[in-house]
């Protein structure tokens, strides 16, 4: 794997537990995503995309790590990352869908996001991005009258 001189701390953690879930994902027709959460319980949970022959009936990485940390028992994430595979024409970048889902169970929405793109054997350093929630997801959706379970 090669090494992030840049990235420092959880961010790097964060960067390759992403590529080993990248490295798992299951694809049928689009690309490997992985992704990576730093729980409130301080734990990282991983996740992976997985495809369906049946388009909508997959699962896209952010919200596998997501789901992961809630089955875990963790309601909040303090910090998220995600690779992508980099032979993908797009920038690296969660879906709109999955910074809703983010937001959903985000600490606050100022929340690092971690974002690049890699290979098999390592992140491509040149490629990492990092933005806070609020930057990639400035009008969330807040229902005024769901009251959600903390």
């Amino acid at each position: 794997m090669k090494i992030m001189t840049r990235v420092a701390g959880t961010g790097k953690k964060l960067l390759e537990t992403a590529l080993k879930g990248m490295n798992n994902a299951y694809v049928l027709w689009g690309f490997r995503v992985g992704a990576a959460v730093l729980a409130e319980d301080g734990r990282i949970y991983e996740g992976c995309n997985v495809e369906s022959c049946i388009s909508g009936l997959g699962t896209c990485a952010e919200r596998n790590a997501i789901n992961h940390a809630v089955l875990h028992g963790n309601r909040k994430i303090k910090e998220i990352a995600m690779a992508m595979d980099s032979e993908t024409p797009s920038e690296p970048k969660p879906c709109g869908a999955c910074l809703q889902y983010i937001h959903d169970f985000a600490e606050n929405p100022g929340i690092k996001i971690s974002m690049a793109k890699a290979r098999s054997d390592g992140i491509l350093l040149e490629t990492v991005q990092m933005k806070k929630l609020a930057e990639l997801l400035p009008f969330p959706y807040k229902p005024s009258r769901v009251q959600f379970q903390t």
